[in-house]
């Protein structure tokens, strides 16, 4: 694990208050030290503008519908997911792994490769 510093955070009560309330909401963090430490870098790899070294490759942003957002923290907080991320990356995965979009993905790709001819001496 790689050594951590600590550092000292004032607040106003009515930003501690916000930040106490949406911990018990989240099944996501389960202290404040968590989400700030979530919230700094969310902040700077927004401020960033994603530039290389900042985000993970194949991590992006993505705003669900508030009663979708509530249907995934339930199924997490009922243990079908571990996360909401995961819960996300699972619907990504069913939605656009499935076996009949793969194969018209595979079907698409062949007839694009077939569509060009090599043309000698042009």
């Amino acid at each position: 694990m790689l050594e951590s510093e600590r550092i000292t955070l004032r607040l106003d009560a009515e930003t501690l208050k916000l930040l106490d309330e949406f911990i018990n909401e989240s099944n996501e963090f389960t202290n404040r030290s968590q989400l700030a430490r979530a919230a700094v870098r969310a902040y700077i790899e927004m401020r960033a503008g994603g530039t290389e070294g900042t985000n993970k490759p194949n991590e992006i942003l993505v705003q669900i519908p508030p009663l979708v957002l509530d249907t995934i923290k339930q199924l997490v907080a009922e243990g079908v997911y571990s996360s909401v991320s995961e819960a996300v990356a699972d619907s990504a995965r069913h939605e656009f792994l499935h076996e009949e979009h793969m194969d018209g993905l595979k079907k698409d790709a062949n007839q694009q490769r077939s569509a060009f001819k090599v043309v000698p001496g042009a």
